[in-house]
């Protein structure tokens, strides 16, 4: 729902358990309204343990780091395009703090700055399209900022989980309901990866306080999401990804890996209020070059928490109920 569904447009299979007769369901997907604006609080942190194997040994490069992630984010609502499959959100953001720390092991001289993305989006505005599923794009405003005018993924991947509800039934959710989904591991090495996802609404809840716009009264939607990489057919098969293949390399190894995201959705808006992810994966792949047979070798495992939190917002909202 967040860091996972970042920068690629979510098409899941859901396979949901029925709801009971008894229990009305609800549809949780945000109205957004032209005009309104959303200030969101994130923060993430990635440490990473690995080694690369290499025909050439750089004792420069690091086997231990820490990336650490502030950002306080608004998000202005621009307008709306309303299609069949969803509601495409033009809107701009403006990062109104943006901070990152980067440690590790070893100084490596020919890596790229870490930190200096972040740091140099304090101030900086962008425009963008929240298309339904969650796909970013139409990116506009950084073009003297960034090469592309694109910003790190992390800068802006998180504002996929604000329609993370385009994912659920489309017939509506009960407290109590289960579903399941699956999405492709886009641009990783080895074919075949994708998350697999079991999601249940635990339960009703007061919306955390730390939103300045919710009323003591109003009442959460609770989403639980237990998710773990799988891939598919055997782990003996090739596992070159066609990119790989045309540039005349083969990938072979394993990737897996854990995560749990808990979502707080208001019933009365259906914006997201909170989110919390914690992720484990763990990669053993080598690349290897078919014309010369020299091969790299990449070990890994990586951590991950990440953090959101509506502070603040302004405007007009819409019911979340059908």
């Amino acid at each position: 729902m967040l860091r996972t569904a970042a920068a690629a447009t979510i098409l899941p299979l859901a396979l949901a358990v029925p709801l009971s007769s008894a229990t009305p369901p609800i549809k949780l997907t945000p109205k957004f309204v032209a005009g309104e604006t959303l200030v969101y609080a994130v923060q993430s942190t990635t440490n990473t343990v690995g080694a690369t194997v290499a025909p050439i040994h750089n004792p420069e490069v690091p086997s231990q780091s820490s990336l650490s992630i502030n950002l306080r984010a608004r998000l202005e609502v621009l307008s709306l395009d309303t299609q069949p499959e969803g509601a495409s959100v033009r809107m701009r953001v403006t990062w109104e703090s943006a901070h990152a720390s980067f440690a590790a092991d070893a100084i490596d001289p020919a890596a790229p700055n870490r930190e200096a993305p972040y740091n140099k989006l304090e101030g900086q505005s962008l425009e963008l399209t929240l298309a339904p599923g969650g796909a970013l794009k139409d990116f506009k405003g950084l073009e003297d900022v960034e090469p592309g005018g694109v910003p790190p993924a992390d800068a802006v991947a998180w504002i996929a989980a604000l329609v993370a509800a385009d994912s659920f039934p489309a017939d509506g959710i009960a407290v109590g309901r289960q579903w399941k989904a699956e999405r492709p591991i886009a641009g990783a090495p080895l074919a075949g990866l994708f998350w697999r996802t079991q999601s249940t609404y635990q339960r009703d809840e007061p919306c955390q306080a730390g939103f300045a716009n919710v009323a003591p009264a109003e009442s959460c939607a609770v989403i639980m999401s237990e998710m773990t990489i799988a891939r598919r057919g055997s782990s003996h098969a090739d596992a070159t990804p066609d990119d790989y293949l045309r540039n005349g390399l083969r990938t072979f190894g394993t990737w897996s890996g854990s995560e749990q995201e808990i979502g707080s959705i208001s019933l009365a808006t259906g914006l997201l209020v909170t989110a919390t992810e914690t992720s484990t994966q763990s990669m053993d792949y080598t690349i290897k070059s078919a014309a010369s047979g020299s091969s790299v070798r990449y070990t890994a495992k990586v951590e991950s928490r990440m953090g959101i939190t509506l502070v603040a917002s302004s405007g007009t909202q819409g019911s979340a109920h059908p």
